[in-house]
């Protein structure tokens, strides 16, 4: 593995907080939608599933969207289980506080320069170290 595979590895985990988050908010919505059907509208036909109604279409979204998000958190979990064990392989306290803070804690570059008292391309610097330091320590 090299540095620029150890970094694109441990930014996973940026994706898949993007996406949970999205999909938080759309379980909200669906929530809220199902919420305010009524009875006699929860007879009303609902589309894609033949002889279901709203409800029973916003319910099997609502489960299949569970669904979703349950698997994107298992993925998330293991994703920064991995992230540390590679964090842990770098040999400088500074390296490994910046990549938990941008990877683990999911602070922006800036927030971590801030975190530190470094500036933003000193932060740069220290992590793009830390990733060949890791890859070296993975080979």
């Amino acid at each position: 593995m090299n540095a620029i595979e150890v970094r694109r590895y441990m930014s996973q985990a940026w994706r898949i907080r993007i996406e949970l988050k999205a999909a938080y908010a759309s379980r909200i919505e669906l929530r809220s939608m199902a919420e305010k059907m009524t009875a006699s509208y929860s007879l009303t036909p609902g589309g894609p599933h033949e002889g279901s109604s709203k409800v029973e279409n916003y319910a099997l979204r609502l489960v299949e969207l569970s669904d979703d998000i349950a698997e994107s958190e298992g993925k998330l979990i293991e994703v920064l289980e991995e992230t540390k064990r590679m964090i842990s392989l770098a040999p400088d306290p500074l390296q490994r506080a910046v990549l938990t803070m941008y990877h683990i804690e999911g602070r922006t570059a800036e927030q971590t320069a801030y975190e530190v008292g470094y500036s933003l391309r000193q932060i740069w610097r220290v992590m793009n170290s830390a990733y060949e330091e890791i890859a070296k320590r993975l080979s």
